[in-house]
């Protein structure tokens, strides 16, 4: 397995750096390496000063484990990634995955390490977009966050910007028209450029909807939080556990577990449990395995109509308009 240690930056300096650990050199926008290490377009683009973005459309031809570790703690990350194949999050050893069908939208502060494997035969398709935190900041102003919200949000002595989640629906669209373009093409850099505005917008639209939580978070403190939420998923037959037994696992107060928990996944550990329970129950009704009847007691609901009334609030149908449907 080939292992590159390399950094982000908003200018395009880095991108020279990867493409020779890579074995490969730049040639203009776009890195060109070894067939043996991936076949596609990865394309860079500086949009300002501050902002540039990275378009990555490429399939592996080999385990790559890639370790980036920041020089510069004044920018963030935000990563749009639809990758099909194994695209691995790691954390001091425990392993999630991302990518088109997990979590897809991650917004990372770049004084934290990231480590991540991308697994031979993986399709990458992926913009990243790389911000100053004043710029953040300042259209975070413009779009109504008040100063003193503000000044703790981009302190780095209160708070770690870390977001894990899903893309919104039209975030999605957007980039899937977008994959419709040819890298290089005359026009390609205006629209790589309007699309990363549209996807800030879009993402800062949806950060705004949400309540912001400060706190400073600490790599063992996201690694128990990630420890926490593969436990969640194993457990999504059952009754949720309760954030009393939740927080112990996890080594934290009550308090600071569910903080930290929405913080980094925007959801509540309940909500979490319930919306994962709520796609197993839909998987099962899929495969034709169970009776509404017998899949609410498999998964632990009071009865059908507790599991109907929560099936219908999430997806917008009943689970028997569901199977219907299919």
């Amino acid at each position: 397995m080939k292992e590159v240690v390399y950094r982000f930056s908003t200018d395009t300096k880095w991108i020279e750096e990867l493409a020779i650990s890579l074995g490969g050199f730049m040639q203009g926008n776009f890195t060109t390496v070894p067939a043996d290490v991936f076949t596609g377009t990865h394309y860079t683009l500086k949009i300002s000063e501050n902002i540039s973005a990275v378009m990555t459309d490429v399939t592996y031809h080999q385990d790559i484990l890639f370790k980036v570790r920041n020089k510069e703690n004044d920018f963030a990350l935000i990563f749009f990634n639809l990758t099909e194949g194994k695209l691995i999050h790691i954390m001091d050893d425990v392993s999630r995955s991302v990518g088109r069908w997990n979590y897809n939208l991650a917004i990372v502060d770049s004084e934290l390490d990231i480590d991540f494997l991308i697994k031979s035969g993986s399709k990458s398709y992926g913009i990243s977009i790389l911000i100053k935190k004043e710029i953040l900041r300042e259209y975070l102003s413009k779009a109504g966050i008040l100063t003193e919200i503000l000044n703790k949000v981009f302190d780095q002595k209160q708070n770690t910007v870390l977001h894990y989640t899903q893309m919104s629906s039209n975030s999605w669209h957007i980039i899937n028209e977008f994959r419709k373009n040819t890298a290089g093409s005359l026009s390609f850099d205006l629209l790589l450029s309007a699309l990363v505005y549209n996807l800030l917008a879009d993402c800062l639209d949806d950060i705004m909807k949400k309540e912001i939580t400060i706190s400073k978070v600490l790599r063992s403190d996201i690694t128990m939080i990630f420890i926490s939420q593969f436990n969640l998923v194993k457990k999504q037959e059952g009754l949720f556990p309760g954030i009393t037994a939740l927080a112990a696992e996890a080594n934290m107060s009550e308090t600071k577990y569910k903080q930290l928990y929405k913080k980094i996944t925007g959801q509540t550990p309940n909500a979490f449990f319930l919306n994962n329970k709520l796609e197993l129950a839909r998987d099962l009704l899929a495969s034709g395995q169970y009776t509404i009847r017998e899949l609410a007691e498999k998964l632990s609901f009071t009865n059908t109509s507790h599991l109907s009334g929560q099936f219908k609030a999430c997806f917008g149908m009943s689970p028997k308009e569901y199977v219907a449907s299919l």
